[in-house]
């Protein structure tokens, strides 16, 4: 009796263009078009293979523009120490999108985030700038000697990107200067010394153009005034501003106090940390002139137990819905740093996927991901 052998499956063969016949049916190109505006960006970058119209379509500047309007994007720059790959891109929960190579490994102390490129310092000591949407890198001019704090902000009147530094001229004086992004002619220049000591502490944040910096040391028994420097004006504002902290809650907890930019506001997260619990205030500041702060989000990290312990980052995001998105740093066998929406009006946390390396740095990048035209000067 003779016994049938079942064939094994062919897997279909996409046929080229060019084998495509004439009378083929073809979908209209607005309709392409509107299809392809609700894909996100991850994919899209990989159908500009499919074929010559298509990379055309997806490359194309009108299109990049009207793709990032529908999906403003909320990705994660983070920095991996001592690793080949520096900075991975992730998603809120925490998954890699992109991984770039910085040609240097990265301190992850020193990293900035800023309209779309990411700022980080090598282990040769230069700070590199990297587009994380075509991988181009450049290398920023040496600093001056004993120039210690450094941030990066955009001047949007001028259009450019502009690197300030702090200088120690001595032991008690010290001096900005302020380096045009592209700029290869005129150098560093000196625009003064700011009203109040900053030294090296390093809280920073530059927010619609003016860097922030928090003060060195204790004025009038408080750990939080703060100073600013206006990036279009190249100068100091001549007031400090009065941060958040209140009387009550200097007694109680060993009180510190970080900058951030968040949705183009400044927020001062006051962390109170007793033996076993961390209470993170973050205050936006509403009116830089008065000023006028408002405490918006009250979150309490995991009780401290031996094998257990947690510490606030940065705050990275308020979503549309009122929730906020966080960056914490996990102390368990291994030092991580996972992303986290924290929901006020539940007081619950949703946890993304912990950094693979040894540790990371995060800053928030709001840039598309499609756009094949470097932002490097």
């Amino acid at each position: 009796m003779a016994t049938t052998v079942p064939s094994k499956k062919k897997k279909m063969a996409i046929p080229a263009a060019a084998d495509i016949a004439d009378d083929a049916p073809v979908l209209p190109v607005d309709l392409v078009y509107d299809i392809l505006l609700r894909v996100p960006a991850k994919p899209l970058c990989r159908f500009r293979a499919v074929c010559p119209s298509w990379r055309s379509l997806l490359c194309d500047p009108t299109f990049i523009a009207t793709h990032a309007a529908r999906h403003p994007s909320l990705l994660i720059a983070v920095a991996m120490e001592n690793t080949d790959t520096d900075v991975q891109i992730l998603d809120m929960s925490g998954n890699v999108v992109r991984r770039l190579k910085s040609g240097q490994q990265c301190l992850t102390d020193d990293m900035w985030t800023h309209h779309g490129l990411v700022f980080l310092k090598g282990k040769d000591g230069r700070h590199h700038v990297l587009d994380p949407a075509t991988g181009d890198t450049s290398v920023l001019p040496d600093r001056p000697s004993q120039a210690y704090m450094y941030t990066v902000g955009w001047a949007a009147a001028a259009g450019e990107y502009k690197v300030l530094i702090i200088r120690d001229m001595d032991l008690h004086e010290e001096v900005c200067m302020v380096l045009s992004l592209g700029d290869k002619n005129h150098g560093w220049r000196e625009r003064g010394s700011p009203p109040a000591w900053v030294g090296r502490r390093g809280e920073v944040a530059v927010v619609r153009g003016i860097a922030y910096f928090l003060v060195s040391g204790i004025k009038c028994g408080w750990d939080d005034w703060i100073v600013a420097f206006d990036l279009e004006l190249e100068a100091w504002r001549p007031a400090s501003i009065r941060g958040p902290m209140e009387e009550q809650d200097n007694p109680i907890y060993q009180s510190c106090v970080n900058l951030a930019e968040v949705h183009g506001h400044l927020v001062a997260s006051v962390h109170k940390r007793s033996s076993d619990i961390c209470v993170v205030e973050l205050w936006f500041l509403t009116d830089p002139h008065e000023p006028l702060w408002s405490k918006r989000y009250n979150i309490t990290l995991l009780p401290t137990t031996r094998d257990v312990f947690e510490s606030f980052g940065m705050p990275l995001q308020v979503l549309k819905d009122g929730r906020i998105l966080v960056w914490i740093w996990k102390h368990y066998h291994k030092y991580r740093g996972v992303p986290r929406v924290y929901d006020p009006e539940t007081e619950t946390f949703t946890e993304g996927a912990a950094s693979a390396g040894r540790r990371a740095v995060a800053g928030v990048y709001t840039g598309s991901l499609l756009r094949t035209v470097s932002a490097l000067p």
